[in-house]
C-alpha cells in the first residue's frame, strides 16, 4: 500500500503534465514569403491565384480599389509578437492590361530589412528615386534584375508610445 500512493501520484503528475505540453500555444511565428516567392506572385498577373498564395501564409482579402490602369487589392493579417498586436498589410496591384504588377508589404512587426536584405544580394543595387527615399526618417534600398524592382525601406514613425520602426518592401514586374 506505501508503494500504491506514490505510484497513482507520479501517473497523475504525467498525465496532466504531458497534457499541458499539448496544449501550450505555438511559438508565434511571423511568416513572410521570401523575394523568390515575392517575385513569383508578381508574375502571375492573376488576383485569383494571388488570392490563393497569400491566403495559405495568414493574409485575408480586406478591400479593392479600381484606378486608373490598375487595380489594387489590399490584404491584412493581425498578428501578436512579444505580446504586441501588429496589422501587416501586403497590397497587389495589377494593371488593367495585365502587363505588370507590384506587390508591397508593409509591417512593423518583422525587421524586413534583415529578412530580405541577404536574400538580395544576387541583384544590382541602385540609388533609389522613389518618393518614400527622399523622406528623412525613411532609408531605403532599391534593387533590380532584368525582369524586378525591388525597394526596400526602413522607416522611423512617432508612436504613440515612443518611436517605431515601419517596414516596406516593394516588388514591381518590369
Amino acid at each position: 500500500m506505501k508503494a500504491f500512493l506514490p505510484t497513482i501520484c507520479l501517473m497523475f503528475l504525467t498525465i496532466f503534465s504531458s497534457q499541458a505540453q499539448t496544449n501550450a500555444p505555438a511559438a508565434n511565428a511571423n511568416p513572410f514569403p521570401s523575394i523568390s516567392t515575392l517575385t513569383n506572385w508578381a508574375s502571375l498577373n492573376s488576383q485569383q491565384q494571388f488570392d490563393v498564395a497569400i491566403r495559405a501564409v495568414g493574409f485575408k482579402f480586406e478591400v479593392k480599389e479600381p484606378g486608373e490602369g490598375s487595380t489594387a487589392y489590399t490584404y491584412i493579417r493581425k498578428v501578436t509578437v512579444n505580446d504586441v498586436n501588429y496589422t501587416d498589410r501586403i497590397v497587389y496591384r495589377i494593371t488593367n492590361n495585365n502587363s505588370a504588377s507590384i506587390i508591397s508589404l508593409v509591417t512593423a512587426s518583422t525587421d524586413l530589412v534583415s529578412l530580405y536584405t541577404p536574400q538580395l544580394s544576387t541583384f544590382k543595387n541602385n540609388n533609389c528615386k522613389t518618393e518614400m527615399s527622399k523622406d528623412k526618417n525613411t532609408t531605403c534600398s532599391c534593387y533590380e534584375s532584368a525582369n524586378f524592382a525591388i525597394d526596400l525601406c526602413d522607416e522611423r514613425v512617432k508612436l504613440t508610445m515612443g518611436d517605431g520602426n515601419k517596414y516596406f518592401v516593394s516588388v514591381a514586374k518590369k
